[in-house]
């Protein structure tokens, strides 16, 4: 918009100029009464030219002195029009470079509240929202714009920390009924002589209380994680994988899937616990929803790391939705998987807290290849 305000501004004097110049000249050498010819010489010219026998000296001499004025003044005429054409062009052309280069100067200080609003909106996420554009000078049309942008910065801040801070204290308030129905639970199991359909029915609570505490800590590891990174400081990405490697190694040796590891060094700046659990979903992803008998690979290059693995075929469309919270595999919200659906979109929400980016692409033949750059 700048390049197209400073051309319109050296465009419009270009021809303004070139209208007043045009105007200035056709008006000065326009026919006159003063720019006529003497009387005499307009007699002698319109007079039937007599034998030249019949003119005397005197006549001849004084129409030759004639014609000689009319000659030098048509030549002085016709060179000062040609100069006036000349210097006129020349200091159009000089003066529209000028206005452009002042059109340019004044059309950056028009535009500069609108480069703070896109600078602004580059900058923020959901993390840094309490940024706002400096409003100030005269009440017009840019100011009301950045005053409105201001005001969605509010809104959408009050919206992400209210999602925040339930999603934490709700987590924190699920807690405490969670821990007294696990007891009495337990306690109902381990009473002397009871039932066998109460420790059945208490070894089935006890199952659906694990989901409910895992659902729980993935939505505190969810919300700390949108809220931000913590303090920073170099951390290494093979070790956290061959760690969760580790972790994983009697679920991966019960349904028999191979690990294919290239695990190269390499240290990244970042928020240690929530990396650890960036990798540890990654892993417990891969291996969790593979095929008995299938493949892992996993892979660290520096700030890189490339998880793969085997199972059943997965559509484009369907990946993007993988990184909402509660999707998983096939299903949606589904019991019985040994997860909370909350993998990935904790995956997804440490990468952006950390500047980083996140891609699932399905692999040829079946399966999923996650690929995460740390900045």
């Amino acid at each position: 918009m700048r390049a197209r305000l400073t051309l319109l501004y050296a465009t419009l004097f270009a021809l303004s100029g070139a209208a007043v110049a045009t105007l200035i000249i056709t008006l000065t050498f326009a026919p006159s009464t003063q720019s006529q010819p003497p009387p005499k010489a307009v007699e002698l010219r319109k007079a039937p030219s007599p034998p030249p026998a019949k003119l005397s000296s005197t006549t001849i001499e004084e129409l030759n002195r004639t014609n000689g004025v009319l000659q030098a003044k048509e030549a002085a005429r016709r060179e000062l029009r040609e100069r006036l054409v000349r210097n006129s062009a020349i200091t159009i052309g000089v003066m529209t470079l000028a206005s452009a280069g002042l059109g340019w100067l004044m059309a950056g200080r028009v535009l500069r509240p609108v480069h703070l609003v896109s600078g602004t909106a580059r900058r923020l996420s959901q993390r840094n929202l309490d940024q706002r554009i400096p409003v100030s000078g005269p009440r017009d049309e840019l100011r009301e714009l950045a005053e409105t942008f201001n005001g969605m910065l509010d809104r959408l801040h009050t919206a992400f920390e209210a999602q925040r801070r339930f999603a934490a204290n709700a987590s924190h308030e699920l807690r405490g009924p969670m821990t007294a129905a696990r007891t009495l639970v337990e306690v109902a199991a381990a009473t002397p002589g009871a039932d066998r359909d109460v420790t059945v029915l208490a070894g089935q609570l006890t199952g659906v209380l694990d989901r409910q505490d895992r659902i729980v800590s993935g939505l505190l590891a969810l919300a700390r994680s949108e809220h931000g990174t913590g303090t920073l400081c170099p951390v290494r990405l093979d070790r956290l994988a061959r760690e969760a490697l580790d972790r994983r190694a009697a679920e991966l040796a019960e349904r028999s899937i191979r690990v294919r590891a290239e695990l190269g060094g390499g240290t990244v700046s970042a928020d240690p616990i929530l990396l650890e659990l960036l990798v540890d979903n990654l892993v417990r992803n891969a291996v969790r929803h593979n095929n008995p008998g299938g493949t892992v690979w996993v892979r660290t290059d520096g700030p890189t790391i490339l998880v793969e693995n085997t199972g059943d075929q997965i559509g484009t469309e369907r990946l993007r939705e993988l990184v909402e919270p509660f999707r998983r595999g096939r299903q949606d919200r589904v019991y019985g998987s040994g997860g909370a659906g909350l993998g990935l979109a904790i995956v997804d929400a440490v990468t952006r807290a950390h500047g980083g980016r996140f891609t699932l692409t399905p692999r040829p033949g079946g399966g999923v290849r996650a690929e995460l750059f740390l900045r």
